[in-house]
């Protein structure tokens, strides 16, 4: 198994983990009396052979799951039933314009604070899409912008939701995108923050 993220559910009662190489979301029950995991019923769902899930994020309201899957570039919409912790996909997108047919790798996905917007980084292709999150936690993708560098490791949406910042490793360099409130678009800010071989942000409250 090589489970690249692992995370409790909102409710604290489940433990999930995108395992890239059995191409599989793994699901526990928590045991918060012994402080063990259970494998759940059913104890994983599948992804399509070699779309390789990398990393997730939980809508806040708990009953959608979005997992980005590394291989594919795509993301999978999944309705979550938090009573019995089972994942039932309806929905997957690419993380690609339509037509290109070059190597890419995602890396980062990630929901803007308010809930509205979802963000995933495209490595190679070296861009991050974003998608607007629809009444039933659909996705549309709506527009995608140039990180500036290269091989955008991860990235990293500030606690005011007003800037992202791109760890584009290969470029020793952090690129800073100001983020529309009503459209979700990132613009550019100028600023690039030289580190090197940067790979992830962490915002301290």
């Amino acid at each position: 198994p090589h489970a690249h993220m692992i995370e409790a559910d909102p409710s604290g009662r489940f433990v999930l983990a995108a395992d890239l190489a059995l191409d599989q979301i793994l699901v526990w029950r928590f045991d918060p009396a012994k402080g063990t995991l259970i494998p759940n019923d059913p104890p994983s769902v599948a992804l399509p052979a070699g779309d390789g899930p990398r990393h997730f994020v939980f809508h806040p309201k708990g009953q959608w799951f979005y997992s980005l899957q590394e291989e594919a570039s795509t993301v999978v919409t999944f309705d979550y039933d938090a009573s019995n912790g089972r994942l039932s996909a309806k929905q997957t997108l690419s993380t690609l314009p339509r037509g290109f047919a070059g190597t890419n790798f995602t890396s980062e996905i990630a929901l803007s604070p308010d809930a509205r917007f979802v963000y995933v980084a495209n490595r190679l292709h070296d861009s991050i899409a974003w998608f607007t999150i629809g009444a039933d936690g659909t996705l549309t993708w709506v527009g995608e912008e140039w990180t500036r560098g290269d091989y955008p490791r991860s990235f990293t949406i500030d606690p005011s939701g007003r800037f992202l910042f791109s760890c584009n490793q290969r470029s020793d360099a952090i690129a800073s995108f100001g983020i529309n409130p009503k459209s979700g678009a990132l613009t550019f800010t100028g600023q690039y923050t030289p580190v090197g071989s940067p790979a992830h942000i962490v915002f301290l409250r």
